[in-house]
């Protein structure tokens, strides 16, 4: 009787054995869970949006930093021609990427492509639209601000001085003019008044 329980109980245990070692195998068989690739979370500009000018860069936010390895970001027309190819500034999260020259009025796709902190690439694409060409819009702030002309300060204090000193000049002239016969006539009087003494004297001694 005990023999019996003795073997019942090993091939239980055997059972037992053989279904654990298959559950271990099941579970090491299993993928490991993969793990999440970065996502895009935000542009400056927005997709989408139209903007009066061009702007001086594109701003790219990702959920968590992203490697420097070969960013690109690739500008194209409405007719399908590229216009730029610029390698951003690769920051934590952020990518910027700043634009050679203003874009000229009319709508761009602009295609992103970054390596995720995982090692996968992940990539997209955006649209923009201008509205202004950017000889418009200097044209319109040198409207706005026109240039001041020269002042004529100079030439008119010139001037000015000029003729104060003919002014002068005329004035001292006629001053000489009126003081001359006023000194002759002194010089007459005095000249008089000896010849008139002398005569006295002359007389008297007669």
């Amino acid at each position: 009787m005990t023999s019996v329980i003795s073997r019942s109980a090993a091939r239980s245990a055997s059972a037992l054995a053989v279904c654990v070692a298959l559950l271990c195998a099941a579970m090491l068989a299993l993928p490991a869970p993969a793990q999440a690739h970065d996502t895009l979370l935000s542009t400056d500009p927005t997709d989408g949006s139209t903007l009066e000018t061009s702007p001086e860069a594109i701003t790219f936010t990702f959920s968590a930093d992203i490697l420097e390895v070969s960013p690109l970001v690739r500008v194209t027309d409405g007719s399908g021609d590229q216009i730029a190819e610029i390698t951003p500034t690769v920051e934590g999260p952020t990518a910027t990427a700043t634009l050679p020259e203003p874009l000229a009025a009319g709508t761009y796709d602009i295609q992103w492509r970054v390596v995720s902190g995982d090692g996968h690439p992940i990539e997209g694409t955006l649209t923009l639209t201008v509205e202004q060409d950017p000889a418009t819009e200097a044209a319109e702030d040198s409207e706005e601000s026109p240039q001041e002309l020269p002042t004529a300060t100079g030439p008119v204090e010139a001037q000015g001085g000029a003729e104060t000193t003919a002014e002068a000049a005329e004035s001292s002239a006629q001053e000489g003019g009126l003081s001359m016969p006023v000194l002759l006539g002194g010089l007459a009087v005095i000249v008089l008044a000896v010849v008139v003494a002398g005569s006295v004297i002359m007389r008297r001694r007669d």
